[in-house]
């Protein structure tokens, strides 16, 4: 399988001072770039792909309700759904123009590497995305819209993807992404394999644990041995379950980590690097044209570990 990386220079948004009141790093996408570009030196221009532009809200309004987009204009929504409060006293031009301007275009860049993965039977890495949390009428969660679910729909009308074919999306992120499920949830083509931290947002899955077997409810405080040991048992019938699938999307959030303040999990750096690791493995092994997301991750080391995954997706697709 051929590796690519999505990446924009512009995904970064750090001059709103949110930093300094937030657990989220702006910078962390140009950050793991430079540690990226460092390793595959000779190689980057080939690997590199540019998002072209903005997502469009013709696009968005093929998920997303015109009333949501509409909302989007006034601060006190964008603040609501960055859980921020303080920043509802911003302009909404401005918040824009920083903040909803560098997400519209990681949204882009997840399509973008959606249609590459699926026209070169590729794995292809967004350096960004996985906004699991944006529900078709809201956004949740630092989340506005749900890129994984869109770029669904963009493959299809694309033809890139037929209506039958199945997804399958593997969200490792600590947190379980409630907005992708409620967005896909009456699509039987659209498999969800979710690991995440119960007792942390947004909580427990409600549905019958015998109809839903691979919403997987972890316990606060897991480590590595425990992680890992689910993790590579139940993916490994989650996949062998779905030998037929044509198309998969892998949630790689490293909220994970022990000393993650919004994750409720203890995996060691190391730990997530073999999660990682093993995820890809699997995938490449199978064949399976696959986007990677970066999604959640709120300490110094995330942007290392979003870089040991880039590393991780070209070694194996070689």
């Amino acid at each position: 399988m051929k590796a690519h990386l999505v990446y924009s220079e512009q995904y970064d948004f750090n001059s709103l001072g949110i930093n300094k009141i937030h657990p989220f790093d702006g910078m962390k996408f140009t950050k793991a770039w430079g540690l990226i570009s460092s390793e595959f030196e000779n190689e980057i221009d080939g690997l590199w792909i540019k998002p072209d532009g903005l997502i469009s809200d013709e696009v968005l309004l093929k998920v997303h309700s015109e009333e949501y987009l509409s909302s989007l204009n006034k601060s006190s929504t964008i603040a609501s759904v960055i859980e921020i409060s303080l920043t509802k006293f911003i302009p909404a031009s401005v918040l824009h123009n920083k903040l909803l301007k560098p997400i519209k275009l990681a949204c882009n860049g997840t399509l973008k590497a959606a249609e590459v993965a699926l026209s070169e039977n590729a794995m292809v890495m967004n350096i960004g995305g996985g906004y699991h949390h944006a529900f078709s009428t809201h956004g949740e969660g630092f989340c506005f819209f749900a890129d994984a679910a869109l770029s669904i729909v963009n493959s299809r009308d694309k033809g890139l993807l037929k209506a039958d074919e199945t997804v399958l999306m593997i969200d490792l992120d600590a947190h379980r992404g409630n907005g992708f499920e409620s967005v896909t949830g009456n699509d039987p083509t659209v498999k969800n394999f979710d690991m995440y931290g119960f007792q942390s947002y947004p909580g427990l899955h409600d549905g019958d644990p015998d109809e839903f077997p691979y919403m997987i409810p972890l316990k606060a405080g897991m480590k590595d041995d425990v992680y890992l040991d689910i993790l590579e048992t139940e993916l490994v019938k989650f996949l062998d379950e779905n030998s037929d699938a044509k198309f998969v999307f892998y949630n790689a959030g490293n909220d994970i980590l022990e000393t993650d303040p919004l994750g409720s999990l203890k995996v060691s750096f190391e730990g997530v690097i073999k999660r990682d690791k093993f995820v890809i493995e699997q995938l490449a092994k199978r064949k399976i044209p696959t986007v990677i997301m970066t999604s959640g991750g709120y300490t110094k080391q995330s942007h290392k570990l979003i870089a040991e995954l880039a590393k991780i997706v070209v070694q194996e697709s070689v």
